[in-house]
């Protein structure tokens, strides 16, 4: 699924209309057509709140097949009727000759009203701003959406929340808390960072009959993949298969003060699929560990000079629990320098990078980077809050710039390798726990060491980190690393038999 601009959104509208020739008020038709059909049965009281742009013609049209199949409506109309669009103007005279109830709103003198005919209604369709929407909503609309917000049981925004900006996904003064969002043909960029992120429960696409390609040439290369498209990605395994087919990974992880980490990303590897999984970690920590790690194999070091080599290996992951030392930093730059298979790099190994940016030269075309957005901010010199404001964009010019694929952790987690971006759709915030990215490290670094490309299993490790995660949290108030450890084999064969 494409993931647009308001840029790209403008463009396939205008692609269109002008160049295939579907009038814009067909396109608006069929919107109606088939979000009226989605509605239909949410209920027979429904208020409809229209603004005079093409999102309020949309608003329009669906009032009139709602009211058709015999639904109580009414319209709330706000702004200035003669400024309204033609295709409004064209929707308006057939509503009025259909005698559908229209108010119209014009100063605060209706608040009582309102408040009286949302608490009425079975759900409320928020039509007053489209993706064109890049100014602060002030006054009337303002008190009108507050109202909404504040009393409607369910609302159903069509395309994009009024006062959300469809880009940056900030939210312009106020906006709608849409409970479900139809949003038309493909979704957009806002949906995913900032604000939007909160203010939106749930989003189904509805087609309109705008050609797939215009959508793919104007999509940035940003997208959201489906169930099947992660499905394709999982490892098969061969009838004759054996351990040195599935992967010989080596774990760099932990240290006397964190020991969790290395258990963490050692059996999540194991629990993932690795043939061989070799844990490298400091001798004060290794006994304690063998006693827990009954399946993967224990190297230790006391210091970094002890380790001899880092051969036979075909993916190594480093960084969880390592702290910062100088220990640590000789040791990470030894598996960077003296290595030439490919790397997860998490956590102290992120931090250390940050530190000496140089070695990002060195990882150049084989390592994924997975920082949450603290490391993010550091190994980028900036703060948090710009990481946090442009995600995705931000992602992809690190990608790019240094020749990696990079993980952004957080909700709605970004993979990209500098040229394309993916949004996971899975996890939730019960996830949020320690442990929860070293256990991500462990699954991503099992997949390719089972022979994904990077980029495939950074796609996969996320996803099924994140599904495994949301089915918990059905029943449970929080998800740890344990959790997903223990459901890792059951959940990729589920996936694998759909």
């Amino acid at each position: 699924m494409e993931i647009l601009s308001v840029e790209g959104c403008r463009n396939i509208d205008d692609f269109t209309i002008k160049n295939i020739g579907i009038p814009s008020i067909v396109l608006m038709e069929n919107a109606a057509s088939k979000i009226s059909n989605e509605i239909n049965d949410m209920g027979d009281v429904v208020t409809i709140f229209c603004g005079i742009g093409n999102n309020g013609g949309d608003g329009l049209a669906i009032a009139r097949k709602l009211y058709l199949a015999g639904k109580n409506v009414e319209i709330i109309l706000l702004g200035n009727e003669s400024k309204a669009s033609e295709e409004v103007k064209v929707n308006l005279n057939i509503v009025r000759n259909l005698n559908i109830k229209i108010s119209k709103i014009v100063d605060n003198n209706k608040k009582d009203y309102l408040k009286q005919r949302i608490l009425d209604s079975d759900y409320v369709v928020d039509a007053l701003f489209g993706v064109g929407l890049n100014r602060n909503i002030e006054g009337l609309f303002k008190e009108v959406i507050e109202i909404i917000n504040k009393y409607a049981k369910y609302i159903v925004s069509i395309d994009i929340p009024s006062g959300l900006h469809g880009n940056s996904g900030k939210i312009l003064n106020v906006a709608i808390n849409a409970d479900i969002v139809y949003t038309i043909e493909v979704l957009k960029k806002g949906f995913f960072i900032n604000d939007g992120i909160n203010i939106i429960k749930d989003i189904k696409i509805v087609n309109i009959d705008i050609p797939d390609f215009l959508k793919k040439e104007n999509s940035e290369k940003t997208y959201i993949l489906s169930e099947s498209d992660y499905k394709n990605f999982i490892p098969r395994r061969k009838k004759n298969g054996h351990k040195g087919n599935y992967g010989k990974v080596l774990v760099v992880a932990g240290s006397e003060k964190y020991s969790g980490a290395a258990y963490i990303v050692t059996e999540s590897s194991v629990r993932t699929g690795s043939g061989l999984v070799t844990l490298l970690t400091h001798n004060s920590i290794s006994s304690f560990l063998r006693s827990k790690l009954i399946e993967s194999m224990i190297m230790d070091y006391s210091s970094y000079k002890d380790i001899k080599s880092f051969d036979g290996f075909d993916i190594i992951a480093c960084g969880p629990g390592l702290d910062v030392t100088e220990n640590s930093k000789e040791l990470l730059e030894r598996v960077i320098k003296e290595t030439k298979c490919n790397l997860v790099l998490d956590a102290d190994a992120l931090n250390i990078i940050s530190e000496n940016k140089d070695l990002l030269k060195e990882i150049s075309g084989r390592a994924i980077l997975t920082p949450h957005p603290g490391e993010m901010a550091r190994l980028t010199n900036k703060t948090i809050k710009e990481i946090e404001e442009d995600r995705i964009n931000i992602a992809k010019t690190f990608a790019k710039e240094n020749n990696v694929i990079l993980l952004l952790k957080g909700y709605n987690t970004i993979i990209t390798d500098g040229e394309e971006v993916f949004i996971n759709p899975t996890g939730n915030s019960k996830m949020a726990s320690g442990g929860m990215g070293d256990c991500l490290t462990g699954i991503i670094t099992s997949f390719c060491g089972q022979k994904l490309t990077l980029l495939e299993g950074a796609l996969l490790g996320a996803y099924i980190h994140g599904l495994i995660g949301d089915k918990l949290s059905s029943r449970n108030f929080i998800v740890n690393a344990r959790d997903i450890i223990e459901n890792l084999p059951k959940t990729i064969q589920e996936l694998c038999e759909k």
